[in-house]
């Protein structure tokens, strides 16, 4: 078997329960991998953000819309070329983003300085990263601890006061959930087997699980890092 029909029949293994049909073609799942973009154009908005306003959490702001765009580039190869390494990068970067959330909150409820919480994520993504290379299969059990890590320490700081919960956070919070859910809903609904899935059709659940998600991720990063004239 030659080096590129050994990377279709990889993707079929991996990118099969995503209903769209694999071709053979520079993009393996067109539409999937389109839709992957909404991704990066979110992360580089906030980094575009982040530099016009220089806030005191610049840096912070800034890997986290980095963080944010990966995850449009990992989603495009895995769903796309299907270069080596593409699951590696896919679930990696979603990992990332989440880690970056957990260390930030993290650094809030220790007191650690501005710079420590970016060492500290590039850490953790390092360490997940390592373990994903070496096991592949272990990504969707480390992406959903250090996703927990996220949810856990943000509800952590509102308890301890550290962030004052106002009907402004609850209204971000909110509209994260729902596009969040709506995701969930559309993606299962829409997988390989799924009641709207279509494996030749321009609509894919998995393409608005992406829209959707990134919306949520780019809407948290938003409100997660304000300033006055917001």
């Amino acid at each position: 078997m030659n080096t590129s029909g050994g990377l279709v029949l990889l993707f079929a293994e991996l990118g099969e329960s995503d209903c769209e049909d694999i071709g053979d073609g520079l993009l393996n799942q067109p539409v999937n991998a389109i839709s992957s973009g909404a991704y990066t154009l979110f992360g580089l908005w906030l980094v575009w953000r982040a530099v016009r306003r220089q806030s005191d959490e610049m840096g912070i702001e800034i890997f986290y819309g980095l963080a944010l765009a990966s995850v449009g580039i990992g989603s495009i190869a895995f769903h796309g070329p299907v270069p080596p390494g593409a699951r590696l990068l896919h679930d990696l970067t979603i990992a990332a983003v989440l880690a970056v959330i957990a260390a930030r909150n993290l650094g809030v409820l220790l007191g650690r300085p501005r710079r420590a919480v970016v060492g500290m994520a590039i850490v953790v993504i390092g360490i997940i990263g390592a373990v994903m290379a070496f096991a592949p299969d272990a990504g969707n059990l480390l992406t959903g601890l250090v996703g927990a890590a996220a949810v856990a320490t943000e509800v952590m700081i509102y308890r301890s006061g550290r962030r004052r919960f106002s009907a402004r956070v609850a209204r971000i919070l909110v509209s994260v959930g729902v596009l969040l859910a709506a995701a969930g809903i559309i993606n299962v609904l829409g997988r390989t087997g799924g009641p709207i899935c279509d494996p030749d059709s321009l609509f894919q659940g998995h393409a608005l699980w992406h829209v959707l998600t990134a919306a949520a991720f780019m809407v948290y990063g938003y409100a997660a890092f304000p300033v006055a004239d917001d």
